[in-house]
């Protein structure tokens, strides 16, 4: 049972704070936080005597059992039921030398529920208590909970620093702030009056987010007080107004929403007059709704973006592009890609590209057939040479490389990374962000690896003749060499580097194979459904997957057939998109890679050395074995991983 803390003198270890009663006002927090500066460093076992929760003899007995009780697993004191769970995390609030304060007789800043509404504060039972030295203080029972912290630097736009109060007195002072705002409205702060978040200017809102626990979107209440703090924007008033409360907990909010949602692009699409502004969410490779704004909003979210990324906000004739470090402005640890560009009317748009650091994905997890999967993994075993993936922009190229780098990541290998931008980070890769500003390219990255004494090297993308020459001459000097291309299919990027002026027998002697893919939309495993073919569809089937090749009907059978696994037509089925609650109604759920491997073998690095057509090219891999674009889909089709819609888009 917990007892009140002896006087300080009777403590043999370290120090305690000042009474809490004596910190009751935000002058005197500031000092109190000073004072605490300076105090010396106390572990766990000394807080807990200092509160007197546990005795000397208890602590030295926990000690002898496990001294982990008293370090990394010290929740289990609360599980064996040693100490209550607010005397644990006040216990470890003093080791994090956070200050104690008394809420009770706490006086609370008039602002502070405009930054924090009450509603928010009650949902993360917190209190606000005011601004001071450009951070918002806050008074919570858990203070040294970094996920609180990171939730609340995202609602209210500012550094946020906790404070330790008692559960029952972040409790009474909400009560009473409850009962004031009742009193206030002369109605209960539960009921639609006391919460007057659809004011008449955005009744006519588009609004998708999910809604909190409390039943109101909390971006709704987001939208209305960026209205009431903006007002009438003129032109040269857009930074303050970008700079409002309301502004930045709406945009934080809005990237927060992204990043859970596992989305990959924000679009913000503003339109002239009085028209709403538009922004978009993509998922799984398609554009979803989130949110429309007033247009009295347009300006100001605009310029708010634009401060986060540094980039000039009285130009809007010309595109712009930047970086934002949300974690920066109180968010998760998160890049963004921030690209600006102007449309008419004097407008712009934004689309932020969401770069969350990632890991890479083992093989087995990208959606490749068995023998794709194997000759993928031979080619990131091979000690020297050159192997490409090709396709188009978010195609998952880079992913692909990641993953064959993952294979080879061992102590016995150095690897080095150029690229624009780091997605996807791996302990023991030396990985270089490339900045065009200081003169940092791909060219330059490259040479300097070949001077670190590298064995694998992979470039972010070939964009030039001088990266691809350089890229070359690594990979027939001892080097494995992993790049990026932006072509259609395999065989296409064959001859885009020879149009770059790569010589012919150099660059067939180099090459181990290419990659290239596409990323369709996997159907939902919940619900999609499984039908026969018909022999008309079987047929219509046969004659797609030989189109465009040299193969016969005969052949495309024999390929569908082991692709599905069965030994007759009347035995293949395919799959149909239903939908159901696990995919939002909408038959699919994330994404699947589409895949066409060209292996150099003899015949085609002959082909290769006499410039032969990309024709020539694709009959004579397909001859030996490849499957195409179009074949990888289909047979993915047979196999229930796709629908006709999906693997079309594949290849068409």
């Amino acid at each position: 049972m917990t007892t009140s803390p002896p006087n300080a003198s009777h403590f043999p270890y370290g120090h305690t704070q000042a009474p809490s009663a004596a910190v009751h006002s935000l002058p005197l927090l500031m000092t109190a936080i000073e004072a605490a500066h300076h105090q010396p460093i106390i572990a766990l076992r000394e807080a807990l005597l200092q509160l007197g929760v546990m005795t000397e003899a208890a602590l030295a007995s926990l000690a002898r059992e496990n001294p982990d009780l008293l370090r990394s697993r010290c929740h289990e004191l609360v599980d064996r039921l040693l100490v209550s769970d607010e005397d644990l995390h006040r216990a470890l609030a003093r080791v994090a030398g956070v200050v104690e304060i008394d809420l009770d007789s706490f006086e609370l800043e008039r602002a502070a529920f405009d930054i924090l509404p009450l509603r928010q504060a009650r949902a993360n039972r917190v209190v606000p208590l005011g601004m001071a030295n450009e951070q918002f203080f806050v008074a919570s029972s858990t203070p040294t909970r970094a996920d609180l912290q990171h939730q609340l630097c995202a609602l209210t736009g500012h550094t946020v620093r906790l404070v330790w109060a008692s559960a029952a007195s972040i409790e009474r002072q909400l009560g009473l702030q409850e009962r004031a705002a009742q009193g206030a409205s002369g109605a209960s702060p539960s009921s639609a009056d006391a919460v007057p978040w659809l004011a008449p200017a955005t009744a006519h809102l588009n609004l998708h987010p999910p809604h909190d626990p409390h039943g109101h979107s909390a971006v709704e209440d987001l939208v209305s007080q960026a209205m009431e703090e903006v007002g009438s924007v003129e032109a040269e008033q857009l930074a303050s107004a970008s700079e409002s409360a309301g502004m930045v907990r709406l945009v934080n909010q809005m990237i927060a929403e992204a990043l859970r949602s596992h989305v990959s692009d924000i679009h913000i699409e503003t339109n002239p007059g009085d028209a709403l502004t538009s922004i978009r969410f993509r998922r799984d490779g398609d554009l979803e709704p989130y949110l429309q704004v007033p247009a009295r909003l347009r300006g100001p979210l605009v310029s708010r973006l634009k401060i986060m990324a540094r980039l000039d906000i009285g130009e809007r004739r010309r595109p712009q592009d930047g970086k934002i470090d949300f974690a920066e402005f109180g968010g998760s640890p998160l890049e963004l890609r921030v690209a600006v560009m102007p449309t008419h009317d004097g407008l712009e748009d934004v689309v932020l590209r969401l770069l969350e650091s990632a890991k890479p994905l083992p093989l087995s997890r990208l959606g490749l057939q068995p023998r794709d999967e194997a000759l993928i993994a031979g080619f990131s075993q091979r000690s020297f040479g050159m192997v490409l993936a090709v396709g188009p922009t978010g195609s998952g190229k880079t992913t692909t490389l990641h993953s064959m780098l993952a294979e080879v990541n061992t102590a016995e290998r150095k690897i080095w990374t150029a690229e624009d931008p780091i997605e996807i980070t791996q302990p023991g890769l030396r990985q270089v962000q490339m900045n065009a500003k200081i003169g940092l390219t791909f060219a330059s990255a490259m040479r300097g690896f070949l001077r670190a004494d590298p064995d694998i090297i992979m470039i972010g993308e070939i964009r030039d003749a001088e990266t691809a020459h350089i890229a070359i001459e690594a990979s027939l000097t001892g080097h494995l060499v992993l790049s990026t291309l932006h072509t259609n299919n395999a065989c296409e990027s064959v001859v885009r580097l020879l149009d770059l002026g790569m010589d012919p027998m150099n660059f067939a002697d180099s090459l181990l194979g290419i990659v290239a893919q596409r990323l369709v939309r996997a159907l939902c495993p919940a619900c999609a459904e499984s039908r026969p073919l018909s022999a008309s569809q079987w047929e219509a089937l046969l004659l797609e997957y030989a189109e465009g090749s040299a193969l016969t009907p005969a052949q495309a059978q024999e390929r569908l057939l082991a692709a599905a696994g069965v030994d007759s037509p009347a035995q293949v089925r395919s799959a149909h998109a239903v939908g159901c609650d696990h995919c939002a109604g909408k038959g699919y759920k994330g994404r699947l890679g589409v895949y066409e491997i060209l292996q150099n073998s003899r015949q085609v690095k002959q082909l290769i050395q006499s410039r032969a057509r990309p024709a020539d090219l694709f009959d004579a891999a397909v001859a030996e074995g490849m499957r195409s674009l179009r074949h990888d889909a289909l047979e993915k089709l047979v196999q229930g991983r796709l629908d006709l819609a999906q693997a079309r888009m594949a290849y068409r």
